[in-house]
């Protein structure tokens, strides 16, 4: 079996812009006439999507064009290093990499009518347990709505007790937000140490949450990575008390001793990884023991033979998987499948309830019941795209920086 040809299928994601502002998906088709989807992420690109798009087509005109897709360490080797000068983790390649080996892997499973979680070593559970952000209600865009609703306590705590009313045994919140104002920072770039009001106010989002929802769920922090090892410390020490979950990248990804550093000095476990890729990387967190529950992405880390990996050495050191999920349908139908088949799993994040241009978009739409998602009994991903609605979704503009697009 070969590769033949590939389609891209950009996406612009409507208001309230739930899982991001722009997806790319990536179809192959091969000789065999079976073909696959994958999804690369692009919450961390710096580039629009016209460019992304470029990028990822003539990556695959060079390296999958005659590629026998049960080949994914040959894959691997051709994108990640066989230039000879390239042996390095990359963003921009491996999030590419990323949807070339979800693809693969989804007509790998489709030519052996086998949902991929049975070729990677079997299923271990039968429904998997989600969390979600606290996301503003209908009419609101996450940009904006986030802030006020992340920042106010008594919102904060409403919003987290609908969500545990629904069934969610766990919810996620940046106390600070994502688009830091002067007050916050008082002239600061990142890293940088929150001013005594910020890290007041924090805290007591994160008392109200707790007060109001008590144990029923748990509390996740993702603050983005923003801090000074200092910083986050102060910050975590203040909020023990409620007795959350986890504390998401306290400082940026590209230090672990210094994210070592915090996990060293708080009783919180420390979640990191959304933004890091291969194995490599993340070896280096687990040589500093710098986390307890590494956020994989799916759709960054180079595809789901490199992810496995991952997962794999994380166990082997009692780390617990959380796969992070925020992009569209096929990152997500990529994550469900390593977690149904990784003895170290935790929590698989969800955006909300994956439906509204989710449930448009997947085939079949996912399946979400108080609080846990239940995979697909389809071979390959478990679940395809909706061409039709990806096509009358492509966007119409090049856009802002995709970067700037949470």
């Amino acid at each position: 079996m070969r590769v033949t040809g590939f389609e891209t299928f950009p996406i612009a994601v409507p208001p309230p812009h739930l899982g991001g502002r722009h997806w790319l998906a990536l179809r192959l088709d091969t000789d065999a006439g079976v073909s696959g989807y994958g999804e690369m992420m692009l919450l961390s690109y710096a580039f629009r999507w016209p460019v992304a798009c470029a990028m990822v087509e003539d990556l695959a005109e060079q390296a999958l064009i005659g590629h026998d897709p049960f080949d994914a360490e040959a894959l691997f080797d051709r994108v990640y290093g066989r230039a000879g000068y390239s042996h390095v983790p990359d963003l921009t390649k491996l999030s590419i990499l990323s949807a070339f080996d979800m693809a693969c892997w989804d007509i790998v499973g489709k030519a052996l009518g086998q949902p991929l979680h049975r070729l990677l070593g079997g299923r271990l559970r039968e429904r998997l347990r989600t969390y979600t952000y606290l996301y503003p209600t209908a009419g609101e865009t996450v940009a904006a709505g986030t802030r006020a609703l992340w920042l106010e306590g008594e919102a904060a705590a409403r919003r987290a007790r609908e969500y545990v009313d629904l069934g969610f045994t766990a919810v996620k919140i940046d106390p600070f937000s994502l688009q830091l104002s002067e007050d916050q920072t008082l002239g600061q770039l990142v890293p940088l140490e929150f001013t005594p009001s910020a890290l007041g106010n924090a805290e007591r989002v994160i008392g109200a949450i707790r007060e109001e929802i008590g144990g029923a769920a748990d509390i996740l922090i993702g603050t983005h990575g923003q801090m000074t090892p200092a910083a986050a410390i102060r910050f975590a020490r203040s909020v023990e008390r409620h007795d959350p979950l986890w504390f998401e990248e306290p400082v940026p990804p590209e230090n672990a001793a210094a994210l070592a550093a915090v996990a060293r000095a708080t009783r919180i476990p420390i979640a990191t990884g959304e933004r890091l890729t291969s194995k490599h990387e993340f070896a280096r967190l687990l040589a500093h023991e710098a986390a307890a529950v590494l956020n994989i992405d799916l759709g960054t880390v180079g595809g789901i033979l490199e992810a496995k990996k991952i997962a794999a050495m994380a166990e082997a050191h009692y780390v617990q998987i959380a796969p992070h999920v925020y992009g569209g349908p096929l990152i997500a139908a990529a994550s469900i499948q390593l977690s149904l088949c990784s003895p170290n799993f935790l929590i698989l994040e969800g955006v909300e309830r994956f439906g509204g241009l989710y449930d448009e978009l997947a085939d079949p739409p996912f399946s979400w019941s108080e609080g846990f998602l239940y995979p697909s009994e389809r071979p390959g991903l478990g679940h395809g795209l909706r061409e039709d609605v990806a096509r009358s979704l492509r966007p119409q503009t090049p856009g802002p920086s995709l970067v700037r697009g949470y």
